[in-house]
């Protein structure tokens, strides 16, 4: 394939991602002797098309490229450690997981990484808690605020667990996990009547409006004071930055 037939084949792909044909894009993308390949960036995008469509294995080959050819790319790392665990590769997820904390030592998603690898090996719900408490403190994001609740809910600690439902609704207000969490709490504990609301406009397809900042607020938030940096997360983390 020459670099003309290269390129109309990876329009074709991207056309096909943007139509949501995801599994036309990956037969289109079977037929390309990546390995040839120098972009990591493209590497990256294919690999991603084939975890969309479950091809865990062919996803991670893509990615084993572009760590070559980018041994401290952090998000290549972190994938490509996501992929291992998917494929039951521990060693080797174990061994990406050290080469993250040594690319990144201070990224907060070195705490995910290990509640992943807790959570893959069955540890102990106990430490699997401790570490994604870890976690939250340094990146509060709902899917994981959500998922310590329900461990608080497996290890028998109901107040923990109710108590970290109220956090996130008031925290996020609206969208899938703060249905989920209202859902959660009410088999524990009765809804507050504002709770009960909330649940039943966001069930209905509704969605609950943001508070409006005072005007000192918007002062403040004006001058870049401390603001939580919030990373956009679908459920597989798109971007090679990760998947569940």
């Amino acid at each position: 394939m020459d670099r003309y037939e290269l390129k109309v084949s990876i329009d074709e792909i991207d056309r096909l991602i943007d139509e949501r044909r995801f599994r036309e894009a990956a037969e289109i993308a079977d037929t390309i002797d990546w390995k040839k390949t120098k972009s990591v960036q493209l590497l990256c995008r294919i690999s991603d098309l084939y975890k969309i469509n479950k091809r865990y294995a062919d996803s991670r080959d893509l990615l084993e490229i572009a760590y070559e050819k980018n041994p401290t790319g952090r998000k290549i790392i972190y994938s490509l450690c996501e992929l291992e665990l998917k494929l039951n590769n521990y060693i080797h997820a174990l061994q990406l997981y050290n080469a993250f904390i040594n690319v990144a030592p201070r990224d907060s998603d070195r705490y995910l990484l290990q509640y992943k690898l807790y959570k893959k090996q069955d540890v102990n719900v106990r430490e699997q808690i401790a570490v994604l408490e870890e976690f939250l403190q340094h990146d509060f994001r709902e899917r994981w605020a959500y998922e310590l609740a329900t461990l608080y809910q497996k290890a028998g600690d109901e107040k923990q667990c109710v108590s970290q439902c109220d956090e996130i609704v008031t925290y996020f207000g609206d969208g899938r996990f703060v249905i989920r969490a209202l859902e959660l709490k009410k088999t524990l504990a009765p809804l507050t009547p504002q709770q009960e609301e909330r649940l039943a406009i966001l069930k209905s397809g509704g969605t609950i409006a943001p508070p409006v900042p005072a005007p000192e607020e918007t002062k403040e938030a004006d001058t870049g004071e401390e603001t939580a940096d919030r990373v956009a997360e679908d459920s597989d983390r798109s971007g090679t930055a990760g998947e569940d």
